[in-house]
């Protein structure tokens, strides 16, 4: 009995990736800036998953990334301040390009990230009024 042939799935189309981008830019545009923060975090990591690969292209993306977190921190409080100091060492360890600082830079960019995402979870939710 002939076993029936399975399809190649087929390379997403034109429209498709457009769609997916366009959703990624409104899923960010509407996001607050814990989501925001992570969303970039995510990116870095698959920026630094490229570098580890071989792709040094993505250096300057992922410098870009850790330089804008940087930048966007709240120095008034001390957190943001050692939060501040961090993401100025992560964007030293891609400027050195080596294979030990880049895996410590990832690895504090997954701590970060697990530390946002659940600053994010313990957030109160706000109360949806009942419509009369």
């Amino acid at each position: 009995m002939a076993e029936p042939e399975v399809a190649e799935p087929a390379e997403p189309d034109w429209e498709h990736k457009e769609a997916v981008r366009l959703y990624a830019y409104g899923a960010a545009y509407t996001a607050g800036k814990l989501k925001s923060h992570q969303m970039l975090l995510e990116k870095a990591l698959l920026l630094m998953h490229a570098i580890k690969s071989g792709d040094e292209k993505k250096r300057d993306q992922a410098q870009n990334i850790v330089a804008y977190l940087q930048a966007s921190l709240d120095i008034e409080f001390e957190e943001a301040q050692n939060l501040f100091i961090v993401y100025g060492h992560l964007w030293d360890a891609l400027e050195t390009f080596t294979p030990e600082a880049l895996n410590l830079a990832e690895e504090f960019l997954r701590e970060i990230r697990e530390i946002i995402m659940e600053v994010h979870r313990r957030q109160p939710r706000p109360f949806k009024k009942k419509k009369k």
